[in-house]
């Protein structure tokens, strides 16, 4: 935008000025009475107007001849990035193509670019005036259909250089062989580390902590593990809660203890869980559903930490969700890896379709899976961790694992 200020002995003479210089389109700012000053020629009163123009006027300039080159033979300079410089490149432009015409090549996208601006753009009238502005706009499309059209160029390359054999195109053969995908995929399931949920093996209860950020399901996880081992394995289990920062998580846990007449105790102090653990000491298993926070919060890890370096044999267990995205997967691995973790117990597998990610970090992860929870039905929907029900999830997809446990479930209940 230009700005300039005006001033007259009238308003009249003062918009007459402004007209001339900054033409119809320009926009009084502002305007306002001077004194007048004694002593001087414009010693009356006076006006003030500031005006602006949204853009300043465009330079023009006028085209030489092509042809003529001058009495000297010199050729006009070119000026700037206009017209001017686009018609003098024209011979060089023209020399290029005569160039690549006779090594029996085809004439680069630059030169037919150039020469197609110069004869299209180019008004008949020799003296004909051009702007930069509309020059410069020209250029930059210029540049950018150059740049499309080199990008599509090797593209179209690769494609005929190197076809893949029976098919039509490199892009059909860049994809991959499904067989090699699936032995990829077999190799990466066997790295999996399985190791079940075992109860009962030790003189004293088992003591197991469902750990994890907020959200992964560790108090819904609990009650099926207390649901499974008390219904399935009639084994005496005991519910403590750790959670005082949820609203409503003690009372999701006490609400389960009741429906399975299992005892349900809340630790709010390290010296409560102490105390609760002691008085537990003629159950098979205890388990202790912790709070939720981040895991990028250090400071809940250490609180973890301290709480589980009683000498009291608690087995932390990281739940997973299968819906966390790589990055927060990989954080969520290395946050707790502190806490010294049992096991992996993997949640929500029912609430995605992709598994490769999940797959992926398993196989490279240090921490064995013990139980997968496949839905939120309690108990129904969890199981120890079996390698060929992995290789059926990771490998044929939650169709093929959803009937398998349907099977299992119709045998279960013909017993």
């Amino acid at each position: 935008m230009r700005i300039k200020r005006f001033e007259a002995s009238d308003t009249h003479s003062a918009m007459a000025m402004v007209k001339e210089e900054l033409g119809e389109d320009a926009v009084i700012l502002s305007t306002r009475n001077l004194p007048g000053k004694s002593g001087s020629a414009r010693g009356g009163p006076r006006i003030e107007v500031v005006a602006a123009m949204e853009y300043d006027p465009e330079p023009e300039i006028n085209v030489p001849p092509l042809e003529s080159p001058g009495k000297e033979g010199k050729r006009p300079k070119a000026v700037g990035y206009g017209y001017h410089s686009v018609r003098q490149t024209q011979p060089k432009t023209e020399t290029r193509q005569a160039a690549a015409k006779q090594a029996g090549q085809q004439p680069d996208f630059d030169s037919r670019l150039s020469a197609e601006l110069c004869t299209r753009s180019m008004p008949a009238d020799r003296g004909a005036k051009a702007h930069f502005e509309s020059n410069d706009l020209r250029l930059r499309f210029a540049n950018f259909l150059r740049r499309q059209y080199c990008a599509k160029e090797e593209l179209e390359s690769r494609t005929i250089s190197s076809p893949g054999p029976g098919s039509k195109s490199a892009l059909k053969d860049s994809r991959p062989d499904p067989k090699q995908v699936a032995q990829w995929r077999d190799k990466i399931i066997d790295q999996l580390q399985i190791t079940p949920l075992a109860i009962g093996i030790g003189r004293g209860p088992t003591v197991m902590a469902m750990i994890g950020p907020t959200g992964v399901g560790k108090t819904t996880t609990a009650a099926k593990i207390a649901a499974w081992y008390s219904i399935h394995e009639g084994l005496k289990v005991a519910l403590l809660s750790m959670d005082c920062y949820r609203i409503g998580a003690t009372d999701q846990l006490r609400t389960y203890a009741k429906i399975m007449r299992l005892p349900c105790e809340i630790a709010l102090r390290k010296k409560d869980l102490q105390t609760a653990l002691l008085r537990h000491q003629d159950k098979d298993l205890i388990i202790i559903d912790t709070a939720g926070k981040s895991p990028y919060d250090p400071n809940h890890i250490r609180e973890l930490g301290e709480w589980f370096s009683l000498k009291n044999g608690i087995e932390p267990y990281l739940v997973l969700s299968a819906t966390c995205k790589k990055e927060d997967l990989q954080q969520i691995l290395a946050a707790y890896e502190p806490l010294r973790v049992k096991g992996l117990i993997l949640s929500k597998l029912d609430e995605t379709r992709a598994y490769a990610t999940l797959c992926q970090l398993l196989a490279g992860a240090a921490l064995p899976i013990s139980c997968l929870c496949t839905g939120q039905r309690v108990p129904e929907d969890f199981l120890l961790a079996s390698r060929e029900f992995l290789q059926t999830l990771f490998g044929q997809g939650w169709q093929a694992a959803a009937g398998e446990l349907a099977s299992e479930a119709q045998d279960r209940w013909a017993q």
